[in-house]
């Protein structure tokens, strides 16, 4: 088959949402007769990155109804139950992951250019007894009484 014209290809592209798979059944052709095309005329890579793209906001549009659950409402707007209730899970992936630039995440990266800090921190799940910080203290000054397990 000659290579397709790029509105053609563009149109296909977006109905099969850059599934390279999808593409080729399109065109009856093989996988690897896409990725010809490509190597040929670069514009088919940016039309299969558009369409993927494309696919992946309407991903993230359903991430984001699964998230914020999809509410039922009496006639005057107030809330009366759920249709679908709110996926916590879900929630908490998106402010983990596009919410990093607003400081939600799930780690810290600490960066000193190999210089001291100063300060030493302690991260623990619960609170910290006087007794738990002064063998954290003993343990960071090398005089720590327990046994050590070499």
């Amino acid at each position: 088959m000659a290579i397709p014209k790029l509105d053609i290809f563009k149109d296909v592209s977006r109905k099969k949402k850059g599934n390279m798979t999808k593409i080729a059944e399109a065109f009856d052709v093989e996988r690897s007769t896409v990725y010809g095309w490509i190597e040929k005329n670069p514009k088919f890579k940016q039309i299969i990155d558009d369409a993927r793209g494309r696919m992946f906001d309407d991903c993230l549009s359903t991430a984001e109804i699964i998230a914020h659950g999809i509410p039922e409402r009496d006639q005057d707007g107030v809330l009366i139950g759920w249709k679908e209730k709110p996926d916590s899970n879900m929630l908490r992936y998106l402010m983990s992951t596009l919410g990093k630039k607003e400081g939600f995440g799930e780690s810290l990266d600490v960066t000193t250019n190999g210089n001291d800090i100063g300060v030493q921190l302690v991260f623990a799940d619960t609170p910290l007894s006087a007794k738990d910080l002064e063998e954290i203290k003993n343990i960071q000054n090398g005089d720590s009484d327990t046994p050590s397990s070499e």
